[in-house]
């Protein structure tokens, strides 16, 4: 489309920085060499729909967010259309904002599945060594995140965590029953190394109680032998001193 296109839809908006127009107007020149037309037909990104949706971005990473309800409705789709479209050409426009497995754990409230999730992220990756694959995306993330939740037994909204991955939910469920497997495997590991931890302690407090009633009973030996000693040594000096006066008197 042409730049008055977005300078008219712009205005329908309510977008009148230029700085803004500008930047809507660069994206929808990289939407036309990265994406094409036929993706964005593919996406039901056609018509106005994707001037819009640029001018949202550009707006979005000013500052300065446009009406969601007014740019819904120049778009001429659906909601759930527009949320997944704005979200695959943020994605292929590199303008996705970097999160990482804390901040969504952060913002739903399961911080506690966080350690767990980038472990089994980590894992997931190891087994695709070698591979042409990002797996820094939300797709990956909230998916871990997800299974964490489920084998540590914490609640977590799965419904907004696949409306940030813009996927469908069989997409989502599948990986994320992938990797509640390794989740699973990691915890059981992590109980035997605990447990042997727990064991070694345990093995430790039980010598050292064994040292400390038996060093009673060691001391009161080496007291008696002590006294036994020093008796046997009286004795003998005093026979000793007995024998040189017997000798002395004759």
């Amino acid at each position: 489309m042409s730049k008055n296109a977005v300078k008219s839809v712009a205005q329908n908006l309510g977008v009148t920085s230029q700085s803004i127009i500008r930047k809507a107007e660069e994206l929808l020149q990289l939407v036309d060499i990265r994406v094409g037309s036929q993706s964005l037909t593919v996406l039901n990104l056609t018509g106005s729909c994707c001037v819009v949706m640029c001018i949202d971005l550009a707006a979005t990473g000013s500052g300065q967010p446009v009406n969601k309800g007014e740019a819904l409705r120049l778009s001429g789709v659906n909601k759930k259309i527009y949320r997944n479209g704005l979200k695959t050409l943020e994605s292929m426009l590199g303008l996705e904002e970097q999160t990482t497995i804390r901040d969504l754990a952060i913002k739903f409230g399961c911080t506690g599945a966080a350690d767990l999730a980038c472990q089994v992220l980590q894992s997931y990756e190891k087994s695709f060594s070698g591979a042409d694959m990002d797996f820094s995306g939300s797709l990956f993330m909230a998916s871990s995140l997800c299974a964490a939740c489920r084998v540590l037994k914490i609640k977590v909204d799965r419904t907004k965590l696949i409306e940030i991955c813009s996927i469908k939910r069989s997409t989502f469920d599948k990986l994320t029953t992938d990797l509640e497997k390794i989740a699973t495997k990691l915890i059981g590991n992590k109980k035997v190394v605990q447990e042997k931890k727990k064991n070694t302690i345990v093995d430790d407090i039980e010598r050292l109680s064994q040292d400390e009633v038996s060093t009673p009973k060691k001391q009161k030996e080496e007291e008696e032998q002590n006294i036994k000693t020093d008796y046997e040594q009286w004795k003998k000096q005093i026979l000793e001193n007995a024998r040189i006066a017997i000798k002395d008197g004759k």
